[in-house]
């Protein structure tokens, strides 16, 4: 170490320290090995004159000083001590309950669970070497930390607030969804529930609410019994949390025997999705020339996806026909609306599509489409177009029961006026429509579209003929400010099901005949099925009688827009007509689909994948668990930002 001292007698000594060296754990260094025994390196002190100007003479010294003996030595800026200690300070690393070293745990384990990464990144070099880089002092966890501490407490964090918000579930009751999913990577079978409820949020205000309450395994023979006995022990569970009965009011589940066998206690619902996907599929199988048209493009598709070729030609192509930059798709066995897609994007694309065709063949199956088949293509769009309407009408997050019968009533009544020169004996084809406005509509497609749509038309009212006269679904409808009775089939006894409503509300006040529109809608080409049920609605005479009871008061009240929201009608319906609000709401929160569940075992399949085959099942759910319901937040607020 030297000094360097100003021998001028009439001038104020300042001290400045540099410290030479520190390791990465922000200890001192002793490079010089002085022998003192001290911490401190030699280090080299500058005393200056008094107004900054540069050393004039400099000396050496044989003793090493610190910062604080240095200070204490001359007397009045014992004050220096203070940003050596502060350089130390800022050059340690955190402690694992530092704040910052806390949040930064945190945000790495939001990242895991939400981009469904391997606890395994925090031991990759250059993620290391990126969170070194933005916070050098922060020390990351080991792997096993991440998975058998942080996620279980962000886990239990999680499922704490499922548990405030099933508290303050409106009158206790719940709806579900259930499905089971078997991994084919780790031969594990799980189980899973959605829950879906109204909380109430103060006094007289509700939010409609949803959340994964559980993705367990269910390695056990999956008979009805089974599956029913653990479906009661994973709410029994829930309820203990709770600390308060939950209600189960509906489930709603896909048509697996075993399923609806084990849940006939329960208010079952059909999944509306599956049956749709029937319909359809079994709509194209009954036509020929239909399935002929698939093969090809399915065909086509494969080939374009498998060739690097054929890929590059296709994208050449659509450079030089200024066509959209567009893969082709293939279509899926488990999902009718990905045939739609197939064929919507090669529609999109046929002038590229028919000179590939034309320049190799593209499979091995036939695969030159003739103009008679691009035209049917261009048909079946227009016939399938309403069913992808109500398909993804009915997969939203927001969707209720209540939507069931006027989309569907509305899905029938399109297709019905689409086969009407089909050749079809159904004398009622034509009841709502003009002659001249349904030839109209049918002449602009050709014979097999017209056969395709008939087909769909029977098998529409053969597999949805129950759900129109089912009640919870008719009595969703008509608790849906949007609709109320506007919608419902001409066949539907609206009296009847006001007393089937007072009576399973328990009320005795005597009901007022509401007048009723005893004409179907205006004729219409529209293929659109919201159009129609629009224009359903505003054909229905506003009534002027005073109501008599908290549902004729509900019927003859303004009716609400076909985009509101009918859950934030109901929280300001609840201190006028409490009892009546209640039973609404526990409707309008039951989801028509399991697509939900379906959502989980997609996010389930991406945990358990190849590379973590091993991974242990109590993870799979907390992964899961905190996946969903952090993607459930932005859709339907489950959990608070």
């Amino acid at each position: 170490m030297s000094d360097t001292e100003n021998t001028s007698a009439d001038t104020a000594p300042s001290v400045r320290v540099c410290l030479t060296l520190q390791d990465s754990e922000g200890q001192i260094s002793d490079n010089e090995n002085s022998g003192s025994g001290t911490h401190i390196s030699p280090t080299e002190t500058n005393i200056a004159s008094g107004d900054g100007g540069p050393p004039q003479t400099k000396t050496k010294r044989t003793s090493a000083v610190t910062g604080v003996q240095l200070g204490a030595a001359k007397g009045s800026h014992s004050s220096s001590s203070s940003p050596i200690l502060t350089t130390f300070a800022a050059k340690q690393p955190f402690s694992a309950n530092h704040p910052r070293a806390k949040q930064i745990t945190e945000m790495i384990v939001k990242m895991i669970c939400t981009d469904l990464e391997h606890f395994s990144v925090v031991e990759r070099r250059g993620f290391k070497q990126l969170v070194g880089f933005l916070e050098p002092k922060y020390k990351i966890p080991s792997r096993h930390y991440f998975s058998r501490t942080v996620v279980p407490e962000l886990y239990e964090a999680m499922r704490g607030e499922l548990v405030q918000s099933l508290k303050a579930a409106e009158g206790g009751v719940i709806n579900l969804t259930t499905d089971l999913w078997t991994s084919n990577h780790n031969a594990h079978a799980y189980l899973c529930l959605t829950g879906h409820w109204c909380e109430r949020v103060g006094e007289a205000s509700v939010q409609r609410k949803a959340g994964l309450l559980n993705v367990g395994v269910l390695d056990i023979e999956h008979t009805s019994n089974n599956i029913l006995c653990c479906l009661k022990e994973k709410m029994r569970e829930w309820e203990e949390s709770v600390g308060q009965s939950v209600t189960i009011r509906f489930v709603v589940l896909d048509n697996a025997a075993n399923m609806v066998k084990a849940l006939t206690e329960y208010g079952h619902i059909r999944c509306v999705s599956h049956m749709l996907h029937l319909v359809v599929i079994k709509a194209l199988e009954k036509n020929r020339v239909v399935t002929s048209l698939l093969s090809k493009a399915r065909s086509i598709s494969g080939h374009v996806h498998r060739s690097s070729k054929a890929s590059n030609r296709l994208h050449e192509l659509q450079t030089l026909l200024n066509l959209p930059q567009h893969t082709l798709i293939t279509d899926i066995k488990t999902r009718w609306n990905y045939k739609f897609y197939m064929l919507q994007r090669l529609v999109e694309q046929r002038r590229a599509v028919q000179i590939m065709t034309q320049e190799s063949n593209m499979g091995r199956a036939p695969t030159i489409i003739y103009p008679n088949e691009w035209g049917l293509a261009s048909d079946m769009l227009t016939v399938l177009s309403p069913f992808e309407e109500v398909t993804q009408a009915l997969s939203k997050h927001s969707a209720s029961i209540s939507e069931v019968i006027p989309l569907l009533h509305g899905l029938c009544f399109i297709i019905r006026s689409l086969h009407l020169l089909a050749g079809d004996d159904d004398q009622d084809a034509t009841v709502g429509l003009g002659q001249d406005v349904a030839a109209e509509s049918s002449e602009k497609l050709g014979t097999a579209a017209r056969k395709l749509a008939a087909s769909l038309s029977k098998e529409l009212e053969w597999r949805f003929e129950p759900i129109f006269a089912n009640s919870t679904f008719l009595l969703a409808t008509l608790l849906d400010p949007r609709y109320k009775v506007s919608c419902f089939p001409n066949n539907v006894d609206v009296e009847a099901l006001k007393r089937t409503l007072l009576l399973r509300m328990e009320l005795c006040d005597p009901v007022a005949t509401p007048a009723r529109n005893t004409e179907e809608t205006p004729a219409t080409s529209s293929t659109s099925v919201l159009s129609f049920l629009q224009k359903k609605k505003s054909a229905m005479p506003m009534r002027t009688h005073l109501p008599s009871g908290d549902v004729e008061a509900y019927l003859t009240d303004g009716d609400i827009s076909l985009t509101d929201d009918p859950v934030k009608y109901w929280s300001g319906k609840l201190q006028c007509w409490p009892n009546l609000a209640r039973f609404a709401l526990q409707h309008l929160s039951c989801p028509p689909t399991s697509v939900q569940s379906e959502r989980v075992f997609s996010t389930a399949g991406n945990v358990v994948s190849p590379q973590r085959a091993n991974l242990d099942p109590s993870h799979v759910e907390q992964l899961v668990f905190i996946k969903v319901n952090a993607d459930l937040k932005n859709s339907v607020g489950l959990l608070d930002s």
